[in-house]
């Protein structure tokens, strides 16, 4: 079972592997940096230990724009325990933290999680200034007692996959790529809100749920998506927009019609949507006749792609 902690101080540790990282998504590029530190974990009998950050660095300062996470921090655990990571450690990045210097920073590390290896992506940095880069560390590796693993980035279809390329997916409606490089397909949980009941009285009645603010947005429009309420799953169409048929304004809503299931007792429960595919944008339809005939196209084009 994982064990989550969010600093160090709390923890004492005979000996491990670490690796440290932003590890957001932890798509298929983060993939092929853990399944190795974790195969080596295995061989040589020691529990492996993440190390990463809340906010991630790149939103902390704001790096190429970048200002909202492909997943968070509270999902980061339900995604690395079936790999079978053993500790997860999510450092509040601040100031503070990232005037540390390398030094410090393996110290109390190695004070921390004894740790037998470091494993890091190419083009690794950690510390002030972005100055512990892999050679920095290797020369601490002597006394602190440690090896370090580099493992190349992963390329796909000529590109690295990265969280950025991620990102530009997702909010350019490019939902199936996304996935192919995440390994699953992206999702969003909150709870079931209620809504204004206009699906209920357009004999569509829909779900509701408020976007997460943190969370990267997907591509305006509407989705061929999958839906989990209480361990139980549905085939589902999702809109993601702001309903411009009705409304003028700019307020973003989740909108969901369930392909086979009732709608009894659903507010306040937690639900979590997987965006499968990208039907169409969004519009604003002359009338609420014409809106009716196109979502239930959309539904039948959904039930062929979940089916």
């Amino acid at each position: 079972m994982l064990s989550e902690f969010h600093s160090f101080s709390s923890l004492h540790l005979e000996k491990t592997c670490v690796t440290i990282g932003a590890f957001d998504g932890i798509h298929i590029g983060h993939r092929s940096l853990l399944d190795p530190f974790i195969s080596h974990a295995e061989r040589i009998g020691l529990p492996t230990a993440v190390v990463t950050f809340d906010p991630l660095p790149a939103i902390f300062f704001h790096r190429n724009g970048t200002q909202k996470n492909i997943i968070l921090p509270t999902e980061r655990a339900s995604l690395l325990e079936p790999l079978g990571i053993r500790y997860l450690i999510t450092l509040k990045f601040d100031q503070k933290l990232a005037d540390q210097s390398p030094y410090e920073f393996i110290s109390e590390m190695k004070h921390s999680l004894n740790m037998e290896s470091i494993w890091v992506g190419m083009n690794f940095f950690l510390g002030k200034n972005q100055s512990g880069t892999s050679d920095v560390l290797r020369g601490l590796m002597q006394e602190f007692d440690f090896s370090l693993h580099e493992v190349p980035q992963l390329t796909l279809d000529g590109d690295v996959v990265s969280s950025t390329r991620i990102r530009r997916l997702l909010s350019t409606g490019k939902i199936r790529e996304a996935n192919h490089l995440l390994g699953y397909s992206f999702f969003i949980n909150n709870e079931i809100i209620h809504g204004e009941a206009r699906g209920r009285k357009l004999g569509i009645p829909t779900i509701n749920m408020v976007y997460p603010e943190k969370k990267v947005m997907v591509e305006k429009g509407v989705y061929a998506s999958r839906i989990t309420i209480q361990e139980n799953e549905y085939s589902a169409v999702t809109n993601v927009g702001t309903r411009p048929t009705f409304h003028d304004d700019e307020q973003v809503v989740v909108e969901s019609f369930l392909l086979e299931s009732a709608f009894d007792d659903l507010y306040g429960k937690a639900a979590r949507i997987e965006f499968i595919e990208y039907l169409r944008p969004e519009k604003k339809f002359p009338s609420a006749k014409d809106l009716v005939d196109q979502i239930h196209q959309d539904i039948g084009e959904a039930k062929e792609i979940l089916s």
